[in-house]
């Protein structure tokens, strides 16, 4: 057998995961759901189980279904995917590798023709140093639907993203120390603390404490059907 890079999850593990994807704390989850903030813990770290009704309105408030919570099968019900409008004409935008997005922002001015791998088209709001990026791994595919962004997909990333605070609960491009090659992952925040998060629940949150930085914002995806 060869090395798996995932562990299989458990009920207690797609409750957290479709918790911080929807970016609900847990006493957000326990007020709407009339439970101690405890009693949502305890399902979170395989305590206890919810139950009956407590099952049937958890998997309203996490937007998904009981089986879904309790097997993992059927449809993890989506949350938004916002379409961009074709209202003005697309920018031509570079694709570089993940390695050269770590440093695009200092070395755009310098940068020449044969550092980008190809070219693609955005009509987002975008700055001039705007780059795209493609995705490699299968970290980003929701087998659950949308959103997903499976391997071969292109994001184009804004890396003028303004305050950090206004980046959680989007898709964002990050470098993690140590690494020279740039991620993309769902950025969440589950007090005290930040993770980037996968959208495959397959793949396990990475928390992140200063050790991560963050290199811009997706702002559109696209993908070759």
């Amino acid at each position: 057998m060869g090395n798996i890079s995932y562990m299989k999850t458990e009920m207690k593990d797609r409750i957290r995961s479709r918790r911080l994807q929807l970016d609900i704390t847990q006493q957000s989850l326990a007020k709407r759901l009339g439970v101690s903030r405890v009693s949502v813990t305890k399902w979170e770290n395989g305590t206890t189980k919810p139950d009956g009704e407590n099952l049937h309105q958890l998997a309203i408030c996490l937007s998904t279904t009981p089986e879904w919570l309790l097997y993992g099968q059927g449809d993890e019900v989506t949350d938004d995917t916002k379409v961009i409008p074709f209202i003005k004409p697309p920018k031509t935008v570079p694709i570089i590798s993940a390695v050269q997005a770590g440093h695009w922002t200092e070395s755009y001015t310098a940068a020449r023709l044969t550092d980008v791998i190809s070219w693609t088209q955005t009509t987002a709001d975008v700055s001039d140093e705007v780059f795209g990026l493609v995705v490699r791994g299968e970290s980003m595919t929701n087998p659950n639907g949308l959103p997903s962004i499976p391997e071969g997909s292109i994001v184009i990333v804004e890396p003028h993203y303004g305050q950090i605070d206004d980046l959680y609960g989007k898709i964002v491009v990050a470098i993690l120390e140590g690494s020279s090659e740039a991620t993309v992952k769902k950025l969440v925040w589950d007090s005290p603390q930040s993770y980037l998060m996968p959208l495959n629940p397959a793949f396990k949150p990475i928390p992140i404490d200063g050790n991560c930085r963050i290199v811009g914002r997706v702002v559109q995806i696209t993908q070759n059907l």
